[in-house]
């Protein structure tokens, strides 16, 4: 299958460019098992690369073709249409939700990198490809960073560099804020560093990766609501107001702690609250944060007040959009007490589930993920309604658990489930949510709800 998938490609190529081309790319989506907004805090999470993917047929300009930084990629996608661009240092970006975004911000990845090492790269960073995936977009499986991710090594095989994997994993989190939104590293990672049949433990603080055996005799199935999650700037704003509320609780944490304990500490990340770091029990953690922060909304003159600066400083401090603007204050204020406890009762449950899972309890792993959910839910607010029905239909049908992965705000839900039950959860989660709840007529729910395996990580070979 993935032969024909790369011999129909390359007839596209040759119909495309007139000629052959010389190297295939892939990078996989991924599901995050449980561990939801943490990466980007410091903290903890557990993916798995799923084995549906990016897969790109490509070649370097050839010899002669004149601009040698030209890069021209085609999308098999009809939605998607094609794009032509030079790879100059900096790529200038197309308009906010474009797909070519994505495409740029791998080849500026890899333009930036040669910078640093002194490299000229501009002049051997284009090439031609043609690119196809089996991953549904705007689904929250992460198809938005395996494009970056791909897209990068094309222009990293063209130029002839050899990067080790773990370098280009923070290379492409950094890489990937080129469209604008403010992300860990735990999409890049996954994709570029994971082994088949195994998910993967990511830490941030310092970064590692650990393999972590699934249990057998269970499946992980993709549950997608529908809901797109979009690209638009509002929508970009909506996950960067988590990731402000995340280090605005953390200033306030560090000033509180101060008041408190009469000594500074190192608090940069939620991931820095650690018994170690702040020097009390780790059972003292969460109830400090509860205690110091308040569970009414913060306004940014009040955070402000707290953390003894101006409301115009902190804004431009915290608040600073990658085009250079100042996101607006949200109309509810900054909820810092609720999206600072999600994330370090999820740090423990991403603990505990490796626990259960290096143990092969299933049932213990589904408990934390339905916790998770409730976390992202209530506390977070990432999740709809439609996620929430979903989760209620597979829980119903008897998952062990289910969560909504990804970013949120729609997208797709994960759930465990036993392998016996497979083939009648599949039947009816198909029936009760795609056909009943969302009343769709055409019955073929395939690329909604699916099995998955644990994939193995991104790469590039010779044809």
């Amino acid at each position: 299958m993935k032969d024909e998938v790369v011999k129909n490609l390359a007839a596209v190529f040759h119909r495309e460019f007139g000629y052959k081309p010389g190297f295939t790319a892939r990078a996989p989506g991924r599901v995050n098992l449980i561990g939801e907004h943490t990466d980007y805090n410091g903290c903890p999470v557990l993916p798995m690369a799923l084995e549906q993917c990016f897969t790109a047929v490509f070649a370097p300009r050839p010899a002669g073709a004149g601009n040698g930084s030209r890069v021209s990629v085609v999308n098999t996608d009809s939605r998607f249409p094609g794009l032509t661009f030079i790879a100059e240092n900096p790529v200038p970006p197309y308009e906010t939700g474009s797909w070519g975004n994505y495409v740029k911000a791998g080849v500026q990845t890899i333009l930036s990198y040669g910078a640093a090492a002194g490299k000229d790269c501009q002049a051997g960073c284009g090439f031609e490809a043609v690119i196809t995936s089996s991953l549904p977009a705007a689904a929250g499986l992460s198809s938005s960073s395996a494009l970056v991710v791909l897209s990068g090594l094309m222009a990293m095989a063209s130029l002839g560099l050899s990067v080790p994997k773990d370098t280009l994993a923070k290379l492409f989190a950094d890489g990937e804020r080129y469209v604008g939104t403010q992300g860990g590293g735990m999409d890049q990672a996954v994709c570029m560093l994971s082994e088949a049949g195994k998910a993967l433990k990511i830490e941030f603080n310092p970064f590692s990766a650990e393999p972590v055996n699934m249990p057998r005799g269970y499946s992980v199935v993709v549950m997608d609501s529908t809901v797109k999650a979009e690209k638009t700037r509002a929508a970009m704003d909506r996950y960067n107001i988590r990731t402000i509320e995340c280090r605005l609780g953390t200033a306030v944490l560090k000033a509180a702690f101060s008041r408190r304990y009469g000594r500074e500490v190192k608090l940069g990340l939620l991931g820095d609250m650690t018994s170690q770091n702040l020097g009390i029990p780790e059972e003292e953690i969460i109830p400090f944060a509860v205690d110091a922060l308040s569970d009414s909304a913060y306004s940014l003159s009040g955070a402000a007040a707290l953390l003894g600066t101006g409301t115009g400083r902190l804004a431009e401090e915290y608040c600073r959009r990658r085009d250079g603007s100042v996101l607006p204050e949200p109309p509810g204020g900054f909820k810092l007490m609720q999206r600072v406890l999600h994330v370090l009762t999820e740090w423990k449950r991403v603990e505990d589930s490796v626990s259960f899972l290096s143990a092969g309890d299933a049932a213990g792993f589904g408990v934390l993920m339905n916790g998770s959910h409730e976390s992202c839910r209530r506390l977070f607010e990432i999740s709809c309604p439609e996620l929430d029905t979903l989760i209620a239909l597979a829980l119903e049908e008897g998952a062990l658990g289910a969560r909504l992965t990804g970013a949120g705000f729609g997208g797709c839900a994960v759930a465990l489930v036993m392998d016996g039950d497979l083939p009648a959860f599949l039947s009816a989660v198909g029936r009760r949510y795609y056909g009943e709840y969302l009343k769709r007529t055409d019955g073929n729910v395939s690329r909604f709800l699916f099995i998955c395996r644990p994939g193995r990580g991104a790469g590039t070979s010779v044809l």
